[in-house]
């Protein structure tokens, strides 16, 4: 069992999770929070693992010197089906822990690894094609009817949550922009548009805190316009 008595910094707590449970490895990397300085006491550490041989992909939580580490461990032949999963849902977290994130342990072939992330990060997501963009077109005219008209007040909820969160991967995804989930996919889409992210979180509030759903409807028809606007009647797959 991993030592928990005393809360260590970060690096330092990951570089002896490394040393411990992977001391071979071709490359470990700190990412998330505690990589960037933006830790909290309720942060952990994310901990991508390269191998040269074993498991495709797994995945193991433990604790260890004050810290919940969140290890993910690939093989040195299937990194790279993993990554084309997250270049193909264009969020390439792992591809993001691996380029961005502190580095505990790298040999030649980990850094093969980390300019391979690199690369497909550079790259960008592909293009939505038409289909695609008409398909998010449809879902935001869905959800912004169903905003008008809720039966109870979950529903009202769960559909604020839906537009939010299909409004800013639309907005991404359509500016070739890589997406993200949860507090991520925010932070991307305030970074890459400040001036939307605050709008969106106006809304957001006016909607919680006033019931006033029409900020949120302006923002998400004023993204939805250089597309052709709405969708609904004429759509098809």
């Amino acid at each position: 069992m991993e030592e928990t008595s005393m809360r260590l910094e970060p690096t330092e707590a990951a570089i002896r999770v490394m040393q411990r449970n992977y001391p071979d490895c071709l490359l470990a990397v700190l990412g998330g929070s505690a990589s960037s300085g933006e830790y909290n006491e309720q942060s952990d550490l994310d901990i991508i693992v390269i191998e040269r041989d074993g498991h495709d992909f797994s995945r193991k939580t433990i604790e260890a010197h004050g810290w919940i580490a969140e290890i993910f461990i690939l093989s040195l032949s299937s990194y790279r089906e993993y990554f084309d999963v997250g270049v193909l849902a264009a969020n390439p977290s792992l591809q993001r822990m691996v380029a961005e994130g502190t580095v505990l342990r790298s040999l030649p072939e980990g850094e093969e690894v980390r300019a391979d992330a690199r690369s497909d990060l550079n790259y960008g997501p592909m293009p939505l094609s038409p289909s695609d963009i008409a398909e998010y077109r449809y879902m935001l005219t869905e959800f912004l009817l169903d905003l008008t008209s809720p039966r109870r007040e979950g529903e009202k909820w769960f559909t604020v949550h839906k537009i939010a969160s299909t409004l800013c991967e639309f907005v991404l995804r359509a500016n070739r922009e890589w997406t993200g989930e949860g507090k991520m996919l925010f932070r991307l889409f305030n970074g890459y548009s400040p001036a939307m992210g605050d709008r969106l979180e106006a809304a957001l509030l006016a909607i919680y805190r006033e019931d006033d759903p029409s900020d949120l409807i302006a923002v998400t028809e004023e993204a939805l316009s250089p597309y052709g606007g709405k969708l609904l009647v004429g759509y098809e797959e």
